[in-house]
């Protein structure tokens, strides 16, 4: 079944207007037709069952059938702060980040980064949201404004357990903080031997690198603020790679999939 977001506001009536990109897509590309059913998610924890009434490609109505609670969100927030990688790795990265679950993802400019200033951040937020209608999740992940590596660990607090005041919390200290940093050259301890000290982490904070990894001068900054180093194994991951495989040992291990 065919899935979108609308917000709340535009779900209250038993008539409901879909318009601009998502009327678009619904007709021009899903080529949805009269009397075909659609579920439609308003990102605050329900599904609603929508019967198509009429199809124009910047309008389409439909009549609400059905609504109750959903969720398919892991018990565990993960952000992924993301080192930007070049081409088209980044549209990947975002789009498997959805799909595996991740909350949060905070695009970081680093030492290493090829790119500094990319003007993604719409495009990514598209992605996202495809992902997350694919997959049949029922909220949408935040992608923040690329950040400065220095900046981004400023503005975490100092303890590893208290919650980080990040712009995408808007001020507000919501979190409780666990974090972890990727680096090829350690090799003392692997993610699962470091997650299995995160068993009641609810909230948890991951760094990858972008293409040939963190400098170390940044992973000692990072580990000073209280994440902690943690290796992929004895071979050396693409950065696209890298973020797939810890996200989903994460939520193996201490998420949904667990």
């Amino acid at each position: 079944m065919t899935r979108i977001f609308l917000p709340p506001e535009q779900l209250v009536s038993e008539d409901i207007r879909i318009t601009g990109d998502q009327a678009r897509h619904l007709a021009l590309v899903l080529r949805v037709q009269p009397d075909e059913s659609i579920t439609v998610f308003d990102g605050h924890g329900f599904k609603y069952v929508c019967k198509i009434v009429d199809v124009h490609k910047k309008e389409i109505t439909a009549r609400l059938m059905g609504k109750a609670p959903y969720s398919a969100e892991s018990p565990v927030s993960i952000t992924l702060a993301q080192g930007i990688a070049k081409g088209e790795k980044m549209d990947l990265i975002i789009q498997k980040a959805t799909e595996l679950g991740v909350h949060h993802v905070i695009p970081l400019m680093t030492e290493r980064s090829l790119v500094r200033h990319t003007g993604k951040l719409d495009r990514w937020k598209k992605i996202a949201l495809s992902a997350s209608q694919q997959s049949g999740r029922d909220k949408i992940p935040e992608i923040t404004e690329p950040l400065e590596f220095g900046e981004f660990l400023n503005n975490l607090q100092s303890h590893p357990l208290t919650p980080p005041d990040l712009p995408l919390s808007r001020g507000k200290n919501i979190w409780r903080f666990s974090g972890i940093i990727f680096s090829e050259e350690y090799r003392a301890r692997n993610l699962k031997q470091v997650l299995n000290g995160f068993r009641k982490t609810t909230q948890i904070t991951i760094l990858v690198g972008p293409e040939g990894g963190f400098a170390k001068d940044e992973v000692i900054a990072a580990v000073q603020k209280g994440f902690i180093e943690a290796s992929m194994g004895p071979r050396i991951l693409r950065t696209e790679t890298a973020c797939i495989a810890a996200i989903s040992m994460i939520q193996y291990e201490l998420g949904d999939a667990g």
